[in-house]
């Protein structure tokens, strides 16, 4: 999973600053990533990954969904890190632990 890093670095800058297109796409790049890895958890994340993408394409965008959409894939994310066995796991849990707090610290819509 190659794009730990940028996609923490985005997130925790605020995701304000990354463009719809750039988060379309790197939304894209983590389902193609996701849909290789044979475990329940990998498939409700892609599941959600695809849903997140139609809202950040929807015009209006509903800022509450996404949201609730970005807060529960960061949960999953963290949960699916607790189980991975992978040499990734700390960088899993970053992730889900970044998406969880740029989650909890948007303002309500």
């Amino acid at each position: 999973m190659p794009q730990f890093d940028s996609t923490i670095k985005h997130i925790k800058d605020g995701v304000k600053g990354f463009t719809i297109a750039a988060a379309v796409k790197n939304i894209e790049g983590w389902e193609a990533t996701l849909e290789k890895v044979e475990a329940p958890a990998a498939k409700a994340i892609v599941k959600d990954l695809e849903n997140l993408k139609k809202h950040l394409q929807a015009d209006p965008i509903n800022g509450g969904q996404v949201k609730k959409l970005v807060l529960k894939l960061g949960k999953e994310t963290a949960a699916f890190a607790g189980k991975s066995e992978s040499k990734n796991a700390d960088k899993i849990k970053a992730l889900g632990e970044a998406l969880s707090h740029a989650a909890e610290s948007a303002p309500d819509e």
